[in-house]
């Protein structure tokens, strides 16, 4: 690393005088004079007695460039008074693009964060140069396969003033978790984008005199990779510090446990470690000679770079497996999160266990949008109102720093979960939250948030017996104190909204959602793993045990009527019933759908789509209260004549005819056919009646618009022997708009073998799906107002 510095030394000097006397001299010196020399810094130029002013800088990167292909450089953003900052980049022969370097190996220096600390900066200065211009064979070499990377003046503003702060008087230093500054904010997108294997942050002690002449440091805070750390460490202690020793500086560690020299979340150093680089802070004394302090910088990132050279394959193999290691603790809480300490101060404050992720409300998640981009972390929406942050990533090292709210710098107090398998609001997790809000001081009064925990704790007590019903009346319950602590003004404005919709949220998870994925689960299996289905078979009677299963495993009591059909072959129903509760002699409400399908077809949307819908309808009612019975009946043997529908309806009993009230069939309800783009609600006469009057009424409820949907005449489905006996009944299927009465605008692949999974539109199903259950709950809800009023 000595051959670097372009300094001409007085041995070159003797030598130039020597070539004088020779033959060749003239020729050598006319050839030396048209050579162009490298450029110097504005420091150099006064030899020390003067730093480099921020124009000079400008003007010497730019000839730098001019003259050395190794080097390019780029205005990466501007600080508070809109001095630009610089990335240089040095590679030989000559830099990759951005993409390359981020993908290789790479070295950052920043120079002088602190504005009165020069010394870093003029390193910075002088290194780009020299290595712009080296012939030392290893360091070309090193160039050819490492990028090193320079932000010579990290806070120009507060060098051009000579103030350790920015022109907002903020430490940019302790700024780099919460980045509030511009300056923070462009030194992590630097870090982000580019990842370095290595970083020296250059810094001095302006009043020190010296004894050391040189402290450095490695990143401390506890929740970063420990490996990653122990070679951190080695690189200082027992590379960096003897071979600068060597040099003739004397080196020792900066700061004392618990102070400058600890594990604070927001300062570089530390959350290099925490971003899976290794990490470098240079400290020189700032009361030595200028040129002095220069030349101890100079000397360590020399030495820096040697280790990086001589340690490559060891270096990137603990950069990149860090993040993989930190991924893996995070998601299984290995590990405690620690809120304070280092690795030479024991922590006094911890999560153990930490939480497996944090649930953010979306107005959270705009607030910290920034926080969540400079650290690439990953996150999921969950619910209307909340983004789910696991620490089963990489960059869980930040998370609970900047979401936690029993973090020192946090900036938002998130939801803290236990359970990560299914991401939710829960009743446990807004009691955590009224907590964290009490703590910042977002309740006026000492009743206030004690009377939302009270309410919880009872939610949370139902929640764990999986009392859905009482939980959701329970919510409602916790809504009303809400409003009535926002009326009287003991709640800030942004904890009610928060609370207030994330309590929407957790009722909307005990009040279970119809949802096509799992329909087309359900068509997968039918159509593909089975196939064709056809009346009397045993791809039939697979069908039939399936949905048996099915019902069976949501916790149905079930039943299998069988029958005989054409050539003393046989087909069943399959019937699931969910009891009304506390009703003697209740209505009945039929949802039905038939399984088979014609020979050589998969029958994916006829009727696999139909019978999906069904199973995912028993999942949604399984724990809706009801004073009406709920009948699921999936039928065999409708392709050759609406045998099992007639069969099954044959034998009700004049009882059961006298109660029973709807019938809702689904055959074909998830075509991917554009022209069929209207629901067609088909009655066997084409007039209204009950099926048709509550699924419109339910449309309404939902937002659909009148021309989704239309009341139509049509047979040729299950719904009629239900008509036939005098039950309101309709089938619902996608068909084109205006089709004529008696007539079916179908699928032109309908009845085919074309009728494959591929062709079936989830978001037709989901439609139709809740619709229907739209259609029910509003009859549940009916009987129930009749019962109180009675």
């Amino acid at each position: 690393m000595k051959n670097m510095k372009w300094k001409k030394t007085p041995s070159a000097l003797f030598f130039a005088f020597l070539l004088v006397g020779s033959p060749t001299a003239g020729a050598i010196a006319q050839e030396n004079e048209s050579a162009e020399e490298p450029p110097t810094t504005g420091f150099e130029d006064s030899d020390g007695e003067e730093w480099t002013s921020h124009e000079d800088e400008l003007a010497f990167l730019e000839e730098v460039t001019e003259q050395s292909e190794r080097m390019t450089y780029s205005e990466i953003g501007t600080s508070v008074e809109d001095r630009p900052l610089h990335l240089v980049q040095v590679g030989d022969p000559g830099p990759p693009a951005d993409e390359a370097i981020a993908d290789g190996n790479n070295m950052l220096v920043i120079g002088s964060q602190h504005g009165n600390e020069p010394a870093g900066r003029e390193m910075a200065l002088q290194m780009l140069r020299d290595l712009a211009f080296t012939d030392d064979a290893e360091l070309e070499e090193q160039l050819s396969e490492t990028t090193i990377m320079f932000i010579p003046s990290a806070n120009p503003d507060g060098r051009e003033a000579n103030t350790r702060e920015n022109a907002n008087g903020v430490d940019i230093n302790r700024d780099h978790l919460n980045l509030e500054e511009p300056e923070g904010q462009i030194i992590a997108d630097v870090l982000e984008e580019f990842s370095p294997d290595i970083t020296v942050d250059a810094h001095e002690r302006p009043s020190a005199t010296g004894d050391p002449d040189m402290e450095m440091l490695w990143p401390r805070n506890l929740n970063g990779d420990e490996d990653l750390r122990n070679l951190n460490q080695e690189m200082v202690e027992d590379y960096l510090f003897p071979d600068v020793e060597d040099a003739g500086f004397s080196t020792g560690l900066y700061g004392e446990p618990g102070g400058s020299g600890g594990g604070d979340e927001r300062i570089s150093r530390n959350v290099l470690g925490l971003r899976h680089g290794l990490g470098l802070l240079t400290e020189t004394a700032g009361e030595q000679e200028p040129e002095y302090r220069v030349d101890a910088q100079m000397e360590t990132v020399e030495s820096v770079l040697d280790f990086y050279r001589e340690r490559m394959d060891e270096i990137s193999i603990e950069v990149n497996e860090a993040p993989e290691r930190k991924a893996t603790a995070g998601e299984e809480q290995s590990e405690p999160f620690y809120l304070d300490g280092a690795d030479n101060w024991e922590p006094t404050e911890m999560l153990d266990p930490h939480a497996c992720g944090y649930m953010l409300h979306t107005t959270q998640a705009e607030d910290i949008d920034r926080h969540i981009d400079a650290f690439s972390l990953e996150t999921e929406e969950v619910g209307e109102h909340g983004v789910f942050v696991t620490m089963g990533q990489s960059m869980m090292t930040v998370i609970p720093f900047l979401m936690d709210g029993e973090a020192t710098y946090n900036e938002v107090s998130a939801m803290p979960l236990e359970d990560c398998d299914d991401p939710r609001v829960t009743a446990a997790g807004l009691q955590t939250l009224v907590g964290q809000f009490e703590e910042d001081g977002e309740f006026e009064g000492e009743d206030a948030s004690h009377d939302l925990d009270i309410h919880l704790e009872a939610v949370s007590h139902y929640e764990n017996q999986e009392e859905t019903e009482k939980v959701v009346e329970h919510m409602g319950g916790f809504h009303d104190l809400l409003d009535h602590q926002l009326d009287d003004e003991l709640i800030s404005d942004e904890a009610y909204e928060i609370l207030n919709t994330f309590a929407d949220d957790l009722i909307a998870n005990d009040e279970t959602m119809f949802e096509a994925d799992r329909v087309m689960d359900h068509v997968e299996h039918l159509s593909v793993d089975i196939g064709p289905r056809v009346a009397g078979t045993a791809e039939e009677a697979e069908a039939a045990d399936y949905i048996q299963d099915e019902f069976e495993n949501l916790g149905y009591e079930t039943s299998t009527h069988e029958f005989e059909i054409e050539d003393d072959d046989e087909s069943q129903n399959v019937v699931a019933v969910k009891e009304a509760e506390d009703v003697e002699d209740p209505e009945i409400v039929y949802l039905t759908a038939h399984y088979d399908s014609v020979p050589e077809s998969p029958g994916a949307n006829d009727n696999a789509s139909g019978t999906g819908s069904l199973i995912e309808h028993a999942r949604v009612m399984q724990d809706m209260p009801m004073d009406k019975e709920i009948r699921f009946v999936a039928f065999g043997a409708e392709e050759i004549g609406l045998v099992g529908a007639s069969e099954y309806v044959d034998q009700l009993s004049e009882d059961e005819i006298d109660r029973s009230e709807m019938n809702f069939n689904m055959d074909m309800v998830g075509t991917d056919w554009d022209p069929a783009s209207q629901l067609h609600v088909s009655t066997v006469d084409g007039e209204s009646n009950a099926v048709w009057e509550s699924v419109d009424a339910a449309a309404e409820q939902l937002g659909y618009d009148d021309d989704e949907r239309t009341l139509h005449e049509m047979g040729r489905s299950d719904h009629v022997p239900f008509h036939e006996a005098g039950i309101d009944a309709a089938l619902f299927i996608w068909m084109e708009p205006g089709t004529e009465p008696g007539d079916a605008g179908l699928e032109p692949w309908y009845h085919t073998p074309e009728d494959t999974i591929d062709k079936v539109s989830p978001d037709k199903i989901q439609h139709v799906g809740d619709l229907i259950d739209e259609a029910v709950s509003g009859l549940v809800s009916e009987g129930e107002t009749t019962d109180e009023a009675a």
